[in-house]
């Protein structure tokens, strides 16, 4: 895959019989941003893997996932669909309770995120900037990251 250009909007579909990895979905991710800085990247990919998590669990249909960036400033937009109609909402759940965290942590890293409808189903966004709450501000990288070959 070649470096997107500033705004290229790369798309990767999950299939639900059988779901693959979702470290495949970050790898996907770091391939299709390869100018982002590793912290950066790394909240993206946190984000992008909760995100499609939630498609998956909860709605229905193909999961589709949009990615793209600019760089001045920098910025990443995920979009991630499916054909459910439920819409996301961010949960409160105890110490003791071992799911509903996602959400929470998408709201903490991302500027700003959200639920559009699409026909059939729903669109789930989120847009994460350098400097954005748990972010420091970081640098675009001059060279894409390095990969390793895609993963089994």
């Amino acid at each position: 895959m070649t470096s997107p250009g500033t705004g290229e909007r790369l798309v990767y579909t999950l299939g639900r019989d059988p779901l693959p990895p979702l470290s495949a979905l970050r790898w996907w991710t770091a391939r299709a941003l390869p100018r982002l800085d590793a912290d950066h990247l790394w909240a993206v990919q946190l984000v992008v893997t909760e995100l499609a998590t939630n498609a998956y669990e909860h709605g229905a249909g193909p999961v589709t996932i949009a990615a793209s960036a600019t760089f001045l400033p920098c910025s990443a937009l995920l979009e991630v669909h499916d054909e459910g109609e439920a819409v996301p909402v961010i949960g409160s759940p105890g110490p003791a309770v071992a799911r509903g965290r996602g959400l929470v942590l998408v709201g903490d890293l991302a500027r700003d995120w959200g639920v559009r409808p699409a026909e059939p189903g729903k669109t789930v966004w989120a847009r994460i900037d350098c400097g954005t709450g748990t972010l420091a501000a970081c640098a675009v990288r001059d060279e894409p990251i390095m990969m390793d070959p895609e993963p089994c």
